[in-house]
């Protein structure tokens, strides 16, 4: 498969945010509608009004949705929080050991509860398929250099071949905003409230605002997190130390506390 046109399905992945949401106008715009497949994995530490959200996007431009989960190989929900609960296994030493945090290097947060389950259904597919993606370049240096179309071969077969396709990579944040402004297009609350993103209530990218703003419209999130938290050694910030810096070790705990002190001054 070379170009969209030759596409049997067309996976929209959307999240409830901005940028998905103008990826589903995208994808409307230049693919036949009835070759799209709306598909949200849905998190346990999304906001709550998330998938509310999505429908109303789905509603609004009228579209069906499929609504996937991460499950255990046991077939019970898998979670983020369920994750940190658990155990990994060492690849040198076989060696049981506590599940770290996500990082910008290592976002199996991503791999795992986004786009496992969005893969599996993926696999009950035949044909060509494209599974598109609402990356953006602006948004980091690393989606900075993404390629718009890439063969996904892990999961391509005899009688299925599958890409990830980012159509929206060079469009800018404004750009994004006036077109969702333009047509009236359903938005996240989150927007409102303070937050530049709409992915979890609680990120490794979050900053002290995002998670004061969680404390005041998920409470409930932030209370499990603190109790995963709290057995865990591996902190949610973790810098290495340098020469110029001492390493950084912060739980959510610290971040929690330090924003109910200063509204207590």
């Amino acid at each position: 498969m070379k170009s969209l046109g030759e596409a049997d399905h067309v996976v929209v992945s959307v999240s409830g945010g901005k940028d998905s949401t103008y990826l589903l106008w995208w994808a409307l715009k230049n693919v036949p509608k009835e070759k799209i497949i709306v598909v949200h994995a849905e998190i346990d530490i999304d906001w709550n009004e998330t998938l509310d959200v999505v429908k109303k996007q789905c509603e609004f431009f009228g579209v069906p949705l499929k609504v996937v989960r991460a499950t255990h190989a046991d077939g019970s929900p898998k979670g983020f929080l369920s994750i940190l609960e658990g155990t990994r296994k060492d690849r040198k030493t076989g060696e049981l050991k506590e599940v770290k945090f996500p990082s910008p290097q290592f976002r199996w947060c991503t791999s795992e509860l986004k786009m496992a389950p969005i893969h599996k259904f993926v696999r009950t597919l035949e044909g060509n398929i494209a599974v598109l993606i609402g990356e953006r370049a602006e948004e980091s240096s690393n989606r900075a250099k993404l390629k718009a179309w890439r063969p996904m071969e892990k999961l391509s077969k005899k009688g299925r071949t599958v890409v990830n396709v980012s159509p929206i990579l060079q469009a800018s944040e404004g750009q994004v905003w006036r077109l969702i402004s333009k047509i009236g297009a359903p938005v996240h609350p989150c927007y409102d409230w303070g937050v530049k993103r709409a992915s979890c209530a609680i990120c490794i990218f979050s900053s002290d605002q995002d998670i004061e703003v969680a404390m005041d419209h998920a409470p409930n999130i932030v209370k499990k997190y603190l109790e995963v938290e709290s057995k865990l050694e591996h902190t949610f910030r973790y810098k290495k130390e340098t020469k110029t810096r001492p390493a950084v070790k912060e739980r959510v705990l610290d971040i929690v506390n330090r924003i109910l002190k200063r509204r207590s001054e």
